[in-house]
């Protein structure tokens, strides 16, 4: 069967879908190396979408309903990598992540459902490895600035002593945009998970294949030292964090049983983050003060949702996606800034620090979100860039799937800036912020 694109979007004319078409389609590469088709259940939405965006006539229309399996499985043999913006993905996702395993093709979503992650992993990770699909989930701002920052530290580690291994890595972030809808159900969805599920998806290693540290028990003000920066960054609880820790352990947890199965690989060790790694994030705040009450009112917001009215109510109170305009999107913005420590060896008997920066213009969720996929999308395109650990297939972490070639991309997007620097070993009195 002939293919549709290189590139299918499925829920195209959605909020998150309308940005990936936008970018994609005034991509410079578009129609030179790849070819791109836009798929809903409307067609006249299709067509009203393609019209307002001036979509270039070569960009193909497909209705598809992700309720019918036997539709979604004939449309998704029909594209090389398949762009899933439909969500909730614990509802609707399932059906075409199995049919891009069952036909070997690439997979990237959005998603932030670590129970749902958890559900594909089991049943999907050792089919895809037998039919090379590389299933990518979380490849937005859950969680890629988490997970690329600590691959990225890493990498930079590596490139003065591959004996360097991480022993600690923290990544404060802040951040200003629009709570979306998908970000609230994710939230309802976790806190309706029964408890003891719950529990355990608040483990750190609740996605990797291989048992490691337990996770840091949360805490009411976090603080890090920025060597780069010669400050002491200061904040609160991260409501994202568990989903970005699970997500950083998972690339941990391959690439350490890539070892543990490879253990004589040169590039194994070389990309391998070392046996044991303490992860933590959390949001910046302007002081101690604030940093207590935005982790106390996280914790209130949490319970509140586990009553039904009030659940209810904030689902009304939150304004849905058709009322966002394009200069809301663009006043948004985040930055992360993340320090990474090295367990210390006889040449760096007191471990060696990096830090790395990663910053974008524009909304988190609903702008940067569907960018940063459809970059991973582009990475997992050109399958001479990627690892073998990789191309083998399987259900991977952006940082694992699409590591180098997503850092080069991004590096090279004008909304991004992204870098990752050696403590040059000054010692000054610090400073907070």
């Amino acid at each position: 069967m002939s293919k549709i694109a290189d590139f299918i979007i499925l829920g195209a004319t959605g909020l998150t879908g309308r940005q990936t078409t936008r970018f994609l389609a005034a991509h410079p590469e578009r129609s030179k190396k790849w070819t791109l088709a836009i798929a809903a259940r409307s067609r006249d939405k299709l067509e009203k979408m393609a019209f307002e965006l001036s979509l270039p006539q070569d960009i193909k229309i497909v209705t598809v309903d992700v309720t019918n399996e036997e539709a979604v499985n004939d449309l998704v043999k029909q594209a090389r990598v398949i762009l899933n913006t439909v969500g909730p993905y614990a509802k609707w996702g399932t059906p075409v992540v199995k049919a891009c395993v069952r036909n070997g093709i690439h997979y990237v979503d959005l998603t932030g459902e670590t129970h749902w992650m958890k559900e594909i992993v089991n049943e999907c990770h050792y089919h895809a490895t037998k039919t090379g699909s590389i299933i990518v989930h979380a490849c937005g701002f859950d969680s890629i600035p988490s997970d690329l920052s600590i691959y990225f530290a890493n990498k930079t580690l590596k490139s003065i002593n591959h004996s360097l291994h991480i022993a600690s890595s923290t990544t404060a972030f802040s951040l200003k945009g629009i709570i979306s809808n998908g970000t609230l159900s994710s939230a309802v969805g976790a806190r309706m998970m029964p408890r003891h599920r719950a529990s355990e998806m608040n483990r750190s290693c609740y996605l990797s294949p291989v048992i490691g540290p337990k996770s840091s028990p949360p805490r009411a003000v976090y603080s890090l030292y920025v060597p780069q920066m010669l400050k002491t960054l200061v904040g609160g609880f991260f409501f994202m964090s568990s989903t970005n820790k699970a997500v950083v352990y998972r690339s941990w947890g391959l690439l350490e049983q890539e070892h543990i199965e490879n253990p004589s690989s040169s590039k194994g060790q070389h990309c391998r983050y070392g046996p044991s790694i303490i992860y933590d994030e959390f949001l910046r705040t302007g002081g101690t003060l604030s940093a207590l009450f935005l982790s106390t009112a996280t914790v209130l917001v949490w319970v509140l949702l586990g009553i039904p009215p009030i659940r209810w109510l904030l689902q009304k109170i939150i304004p849905g996606d058709a009322g966002i305009t394009d200069q809301q999107l663009e006043k948004g913005n985040f930055k992360t800034v993340n320090v990474t420590t090295s367990a210390p060896i006889a040449s760096h008997p007191e471990g060696v620090k990096v830090t790395t920066t990663f910053t974008g213009k524009g909304d988190p969720g609903y702008l940067l979100s569907p960018i940063l996929m459809a970059e991973c999308a582009l990475s997992l395109l050109d399958t001479d860039s990627l690892s073998d650990l990789a191309r083998r297939g399987g259900v991977l972490t952006p940082a694992v799937a699409c590591g180098d070639a997503l850092i080069k991309r991004l590096q090279s997007n004008e909304r991004f800036d992204l870098r990752s620097e050696l403590d040059d070993g000054r010692s000054e009195t610090r400073k907070s912020v």
